[in-house]
């Protein structure tokens, strides 16, 4: 299959950044897509591969010799990766992906193309899809007590169609138009460079989680951008690849990050009361999901119910180091 060949242009409009742990496969694919469908931008494909044991790096200089390369000998996190990434990379707009994505249309120019129009916007990111081409969390509202107590009365499931915050929205299949929001998901988010050389990029101390939350709430607190949910822009994404075989670690991550993302912003008292009504709120579902597996059994419901006390322990005794 033929694809269109990366722009030789020495300041490419569009840096592709990308981090990759053990997902051979699906970057390769991901990267396939990218080439295939994106046209009119002139761009380049870095990729920041952290410590991977799948043969990630030799499958990248075989297949896609004109991608960057920057190879980290062991595992870093995301925050640290990405800012290897940002730091070889020549374009006014960063793109951020996930390598488990596939593109169905040219989205970073539909992304670009809001960006050079809306001069207050500093970053934007699209709709993104499930396999069945549902929608799926594209953006958020930023962690807060606020939002732990709407989780632990079960105010999104009571109440679906107000307007309560939450980590993570599915947007609704009805919006159309652009939607100014506090994030849109890392996953897929494009970026001015102008905006990453005034207040930097990601925060090293976040190993993976909360990275790109905490540099949107920087721009919302310390810059006059704006940042947008563009709807026309859809890509769809497999979803936590990465992590499939270590969820427990993963799960651990989540809430250490959380409890780093509280302390900065707002502050210890702060972040231990909002981590004890997230414990609260997965106390409940603990509760009720061993009921369920207690009268029905089944491996789905079991590992439910594991989770839930995961989400317990590690919320209210976040851990720090990694594995």
């Amino acid at each position: 299959m033929f694809y269109p060949v990366a722009s030789v242009n020495p300041e490419p409009t569009v840096s592709i950044v990308f981090t990759n742990w053990n997902t051979r496969d699906l970057m390769r694919d991901c990267i396939a897509s990218v080439k295939e469908k994106t046209t009119g931008v002139s761009y380049e494909i870095v990729v920041v591969d952290d410590g991977s044991t799948d043969g990630s790096v030799e499958m990248l200089r075989k297949e896609f010799p004109d991608v960057t390369v920057v190879v980290n000998e062991q595992n870093l996190g995301v925050a640290k990766a990405y800012n290897k990434g940002v730091a070889v990379a020549r374009g006014r707009y960063i793109q951020m992906l996930n390598t488990d994505m596939l593109f169905i249309q040219n989205s970073i120019k539909v992304l670009l193309n809001f960006l050079e129009s809306h001069p207050e916007a500093a970053a934007c990111g699209g709709r993104l899809r499930n396999r069945d081409m549902s929608s799926q969390v594209s953006i958020g509202c930023f962690p807060s007590f606020t939002e732990a107590l709407v989780g632990v009365l079960f105010l999104k499931e009571l109440f679906p169609k107000a307007n309560l915050p939450s980590r993570g929205i599915v947007p609704d299949e009805n919006v159309s138009q652009p939607l100014e929001v506090d994030y849109p998901t890392g996953a897929d988010m494009l970026i001015r460079k102008s905006v990453i050389d005034g207040i930097g990029f990601f925060d090293e101390r976040f190993t993976s989680y909360c990275e790109e939350t905490d540099f949107c709430y920087r721009i919302h607190h310390q810059t006059p951008w704006k940042l947008y949910f563009v709807p026309e822009a859809e890509i769809i994404h497999f979803g936590g690849a990465s992590f499939k075989n270590v969820r427990e670690y993963q799960i651990r991550l989540m809430y250490s990050s959380y409890n780093k993302f509280f302390k900065k912003h707002h502050g210890p008292v702060y972040s231990l009361a909002t981590r004890f009504l997230y414990a609260l709120q997965y106390t409940i579902r603990l509760i009720f999901r061993s009921f369920v597996y207690i009268v029905r059994g089944g491996e789905d419901r079991k590992r439910q119910a594991i989770e839930a006390a995961w989400h317990i322990r590690y919320s209210l005794f976040p851990q720090e180091n990694r594995v």
